[in-house]
């Protein structure tokens, strides 16, 4: 069984219009300030979303964030949830990181905040869950190899450090280039 399974549990939620606003404020300010130095008056007065609604969704900031991290993973794992069906080609590339691109590009103010201006370990521990678990299923799930737990975790810091890279440095960096460095890597440690 995938040692990595846990992180499966986590389940998008959906949104109202006032907590999507209060989601799209948090990301801003905290792109600015540590989480810890963001009031609930200061972020509802932001988001123009009274103090009783945001009270009636979340019983605090930290939470409102969890919630923000939680619905990126759950996107992150649904998107690569078919890695085990397709192959890994140095010409075409491996769709993992293709499809997590795109997505960050979409989603690139949250990554950014929680990437760059106010590294968020929390969500990128539940990241590189999310890449162990996927790339445990592609390479380990049948076959038992030496030191699994080590490439994983090889595998999934250079993924998540690449892109981060990326945001930081977006016009030195190319994507396709990127890929195969990745990809030649993925092949000398399987």
């Amino acid at each position: 069984m995938n040692p990595y399974q846990f992180i499966t549990d986590i389940k998008e939620t959906s949104c109202t219009a006032a907590q999507c606003e209060l989601q799209k404020t948090l990301i801003e300010l905290n792109r600015h300030k540590e989480i810890c130095h963001i009031s609930v008056k200061e972020l509802c007065n932001q988001a123009h979303v009274a103090r009783s609604t945001f009270y009636s969704y979340y019983d605090n900031v930290i939470q409102l964030k969890e919630q923000i991290e939680d619905n990126l993973i759950y996107q992150l794992l649904r998107l690569n949830d078919d890695l085990n069906d397709v192959a890994i080609d140095l010409e075409t590339g491996f769709p993992f990181f293709q499809n997590t691109c795109h997505f960050i590009e979409e989603n690139k103010q949250a990554f950014y905040t929680f990437l760059v201006a106010n590294p968020n370990v929390r969500f990128i521990q539940k990241w590189q869950a999310g890449i162990k678990y996927h790339f445990w299923n592609r390479f380990f799930d049948d076959v038992v190899r030496k030191n699994e737990k080590l490439i994983l975790e090889i595998i999934s810091s250079q993924a998540i450090t690449a892109f981060t890279y990326w945001l930081k440095n977006p016009y030195d960096v190319d994507i396709d280039s990127l890929n195969l460095l990745i990809m030649r890597t993925l092949q000398l440690l399987i």
